[in-house]
C-alpha cells in the first residue's frame, strides 16, 4: 500500500481553473470529479474530502484485479448497502452507464440492494437496448431501478400538475413561455401516455435510495431545435443555464423532503457527437449548471472527460455515447462519491492528461490506475486490455 498521486480533477473545485479550448488533446465535458455543496457540515452530512497530490490519509491497494483508494472517513463503509436509483431519458434506456455503477460499486465490496419502484410510471431495472460490450455479460447480471423517458427535459421532472398550463400549451416560469409537452424538442407528436413524472411521486421512490443519479437535463439544450418550440419561439442562448437549473432545484428539493440523507448526484451533459467522435463542447454549460447547484444540500456535480477524435459515440443511437463513454461516465460517479466522502473506496485513476486517450492498453498493465482512467482501455484478469465500442 502507499499514497496515490491524485490527479487535479480530486483537487478542491474551486481552485480550478477554466476549461482548455474546445479541442485540446482532451476534451473536457467539465474539469472537476465532484462538487460537494456547502452546508452540509450544518446538516450533519460529511464534508467533502479536501484533496491534495500525495494525501496520505488516501491509501492504495490491489483488489482482486482492481487498483483502489481508501479512506476512512465516509458514509459508506465497504461491505455497506448502496442502493442507486436513477432518474433520466433514453440515456438509461439505450446506454449501460448506470448499470456499470452498480457492478463497479459492487466490485468494490458493497452490497447493492434493489430500490423498489412503488408504481412510479415507466420505471425498469434494465436498459431496453444496449450496445455488445466486452464486459457485456457481467453487466447484464446487475439490476438498477430508473426512471427513464426518451426525449424528456428536466423540467418534465419539475411539476406536480398541469393546471397552470394556458390553452396553447405553455406555462409561465422564470420569465419564459414553457412548453407543457413532454417529449422530443417538445414536440406533442413525441408525448406519450404520461403528460408529466410528478416530482413528490418520483421522491416516493428516490427516498429509499441512496444515491439517486439525475441524467433528466441532457435534452434541455437540443430542445432549443428546432426553432425553440419549447420556448414558443423564444431564443434562449446556450449558455443560459437558468430553466435547467431551476427544474433541477425542483426535483432534488422534492427528494430531500422525503429524506435529506439521499446523496443526489447531478451527471454532465456529455459532449455533441458529429457521427462517431465529438462535435460540441459543452464545458461551459455543465459549469453553469455545477454553479446553480452549489448551494443544494447533499448534491454532488459528477463530470468527466471523453477524449478527442477516437470513436466514443453509438452510430445506431445516434448522440449517445458507446461502451467506452458510459464506462467513463460510470467511473466518474464513482470517483465523485468517493471525492464527496460517501464512499470509503473507489477506484484509483491515473491523471486524465496522460492517460485518458492512452489507446496503448498492453503498456499499461504495469499502471493499472492509468489503465482504469484510459477511455479505450479496460482491466481485465489483472491485464490492460482495449475495450471496444460495442458496436461493429
Amino acid at each position: 500500500e502507499g499514497a496515490l498521486e491524485l490527479s487535479p480533477s480530486l483537487r478542491p473545485v474551486l481552485s480550478l481553473p477554466r476549461p482548455a479550448r474546445m479541442f485540446s488533446k482532451v476534451m473536457t465535458a467539465v474539469a472537476v470529479a465532484a462538487v460537494a455543496v456547502a452546508g452540509q457540515d450544518a446538516q450533519g452530512f460529511l464534508a467533502p474530502r479536501a484533496l491534495q497530490a500525495n494525501d496520505t490519509a488516501v491509501r492504495t491497494s490491489q483488489l482482486g484485479s482492481m487498483l483502489v483508494v481508501d479512506q476512512e472517513i465516509a458514509q459508506v463503509q465497504v461491505g455497506g448497502a448502496v442502493r442507486i436509483f436513477g432518474v433520466g431519458s433514453s440515456n438509461m434506456l439505450w446506454e449501460t452507464w448506470l448499470d456499470q455503477i452498480t457492478l463497479m460499486i459492487s466490485k468494490l465490496g458493497y452490497d447493492m440492494p434493489l430500490v423498489e419502484s412503488l408504481g412510479l410510471i415507466k420505471t425498469v431495472t434494465k436498459p431496453e437496448w444496449t450496445a455488445e460490450c466486452d464486459d457485456g455479460a457481467e453487466i447484464s447480471q446487475v439490476q438498477t431501478l430508473r426512471i427513464a423517458k426518451p426525449g424528456w427535459s428536466s423540467w418534465g421532472f419539475a411539476f406536480e400538475s398541469m393546471e397552470d398550463c394556458n390553452e396553447n400549451g405553455f406555462r409561465h416560469f422564470l420569465g419564459h413561455k414553457l412548453s407543457c409537452n413532454n417529449g422530443w424538442q417538445c414536440d406533442p407528436r413525441f408525448v406519450g401516455s404520461e403528460a408529466l413524472a410528478r416530482p413528490s411521486d418520483v421522491a416516493r421512490v428516490a427516498r429509499d435510495s441512496d444515491v439517486t443519479v439525475l441524467s433528466n437535463w441532457v435534452n434541455d439544450f437540443t430542445a432549443r431545435f428546432p426553432g425553440n418550440t419549447c420556448f414558443d419561439g423564444e431564443y434562449l442562448s446556450m449558455d443560459d443555464a437558468s430553466v435547467t437549473v431551476e427544474s433541477l432545484k425542483l426535483l432534488i428539493r422534492a427528494i430531500h423532503a422525503e429524506n435529506p440523507k439521499v446523496v443526489v448526484v447531478v451527471m454532465a451533459k456529455y459532449p455533441g457527437a458529429a457521427g462517431r467522435r465529438i462535435g460540441a463542447d459543452y464545458s461551459n454549460l455543465n459549469m453553469a449548471v455545477r454553479a446553480g447547484l452549489a448551494d443544494e444540500p447533499n448534491t454532488v456535480f459528477a463530470n468527466f472527460e471523453f477524449p478527442l477524435d477516437e470513436d466514443m459515440f453509438l452510430m445506431s443511437k445516434s448522440g449517445h455515447p458507446n461502451c467506452r463513454g458510459d464506462r467513463v461516465m460510470a467511473s466518474a460517479v464513482i470517483e465523485a462519491l468517493f471525492n464527496a466522502r460517501v464512499l470509503s473506496r473507489g477506484l484509483a485513476m491515473g491523471e486524465p492528461g496522460a492517460c485518458l486517450a492512452d489507446s496503448a492498453c498492453s503498456e499499461l498493465s504495469a499502471s493499472l490506475a492509468c489503465c482504469q482512467r484510459a477511455a479505450l482501455c479496460r482491466v481485465a484478469e489483472g491485464q490492460c486490455v482495449p475495450y471496444s465500442t460495442g458496436e461493429q
